[in-house]
């Protein structure tokens, strides 16, 4: 109990609380900016641009998680910054080599793909999905880089400034009649725009650039090679319990993947509001925690707060939607309000288990990771294909076995927290 008191004193006092609000502050401005247009939003584009987005934002998401073969999270977790320098130079070499397979296959055959998606009319948009890789793995890559110096101001300006940039280009491309482009270059804008600034931001770390060598990427490489190997598949099987489904739901229900799409982006405000704040600042001081033997009581204060701040505003939202969403969003949007509610379960649990999920990373339980994640994959893909062919709600049976699935996260990331230093596996 006394451990348990420390750490929460030290959760409130000085560092964590201030790097917490500092990226708070930028995550909250930048989410208000989005949710302030999407009314506008909403009534320049039709449910239909929607269900393209939801195909573009998975074919994005599915690629740029794995496109710098997951090097991206060993950054702030590597023993030493000559190591940390050169993971980050082995992430963007490897996000160069996918993003550009990627631009290849979609200039090459966009009409085939389209159709094995089953929207052909994304085929003209097809080579904006190499570009968001680009953006959004950089992005990630550089942020990584900037959670190890703790440049948590930094990172929340380029949340605000990312918002701005995607608004505006979805208004003013909206306003213009260029439909669906300015919905699918905007989201691209607004997910991975911040990546330019914290590139230049390494000017200032001019002197540890110098050890970037490959021998020494040689020797990084060697040394967190866990990451691709085991991380890689993991966390394509965890998008891909998401990312799949989505496409699945575009391919067989018309406009119902831009409902659900809308649906997704109003829950998952509290989760990047807080939680994804709260996430980067947990990795930042992990790794401590656990040297020092206190990462079980540091990971269970962290979850606590979560249950307490976030799960409160869900079933609200949840309950409110299916009468506010016509009102707010236009009336063709009132199905989004009922599918809010089919969300709640799973949101809560998503938002209380995502925070604290880099633990497994921090105590070397990559396979385990892997393991659970396929778990997810699984149950999720195979819920949907079967109320696909039975008939049912695919949303609806989505919605069940991703509140299961993070049922199950939250157990195992409790249980994991408590593993000694001695018992780490090499990462």
């Amino acid at each position: 109990m006394g451990a348990l008191t420390a750490s929460i004193r030290r959760l409130t006092s000085g560092g964590f609380l201030r790097d917490v609000l500092k990226l708070a502050a930028g995550t909250v401005l930048g989410r208000a900016i989005a949710l302030v247009a999407l009314p506008i939003v909403t009534r320049i584009y039709a449910p239909e641009d929607f269900a393209l987005l939801a195909v573009y934002l998975s074919l994005v998401s599915l690629v740029s998680v794995i496109a710098c073969f997951r090097l991206e999270i060993a950054i702030p977790l590597a023993d030493d910054d000559e190591d940390a320098v050169n993971l980050l130079a082995l992430a963007l070499l490897a996000l160069f080599f996918v993003a550009g397979l990627a631009l290849i296959a979609v200039l090459s055959m966009p009409g085939t793909l389209a159709q094995w998606l089953g929207k052909p009319e994304i085929a003209p948009y097809l080579w904006l999905v190499p570009l968001g890789i680009a953006m959004a793995g950089s992005y990630a890559a550089f942020q990584f880089w900037a959670t190890r110096a703790r440049r948590f101001g930094a990172i929340a300006r380029t949340r605000i400034g990312q918002a701005m940039a995607g608004v505006a280009t979805m208004l003013s491309l909206g306003w213009a009649g260029i439909a669906p482009l300015g919905l699918l270059l905007g989201n691209a804008f607004n997910t991975g725009a911040g990546g330019l600034s914290l590139g230049f931001a390494l000017r200032s770390d001019r002197a540890l650039l110098r050890n970037v060598t490959p021998g020494q990427m040689k020797a990084a490489l060697r040394k967190y090679y866990r990451y691709p190997v085991y991380s890689t598949p993991e966390a394509l099987f965890n998008i891909a319990g998401i990312q799949v489904p989505m496409l699945l739901i575009a391919a067989h229900g018309d406009a119902e993947a831009g409902f659900l799409l809308l649906a997704m982006q109003i829950m998952t405000a509290p989760m990047t509001l807080l939680g994804g704040s709260i996430s980067q600042v947990y990795m930042s001081r992990a790794p401590e925690e656990f040297r020092e033997g206190r990462l079980a009581p540091f990971t269970l204060s962290i979850v606590r707060r979560l249950v307490m701040v976030g799960t409160g505003p869900l079933i609200l939202v949840g309950v409110l939607a299916p009468i506010v969403f016509p009102w707010i969003f236009g009336a063709d949007w009132a199905r989004a309000g009922e599918i809010v509610t089919w969300l709640v379960p799973w949101m809560a649990l998503q938002f209380i288990a995502s925070p604290v999920s880099m633990v497994m990373f921090v105590v070397g339980r990559q396979r385990a990771m892997l393991a659970l994640t396929t778990f997810g994959a699984c149950i999720r893909i195979g819920s949907v294909l079967y109320a696909i062919v039975a008939g049912l709600s695919a949303v609806a049976m989505f919605a069940v076995t991703s509140a299961v699935f993070y049922t199950v996260c939250c157990a195992i990331f409790i249980l994991a927290a408590r593993a000694k230093s001695s018992e780490r596996s090499l990462v």
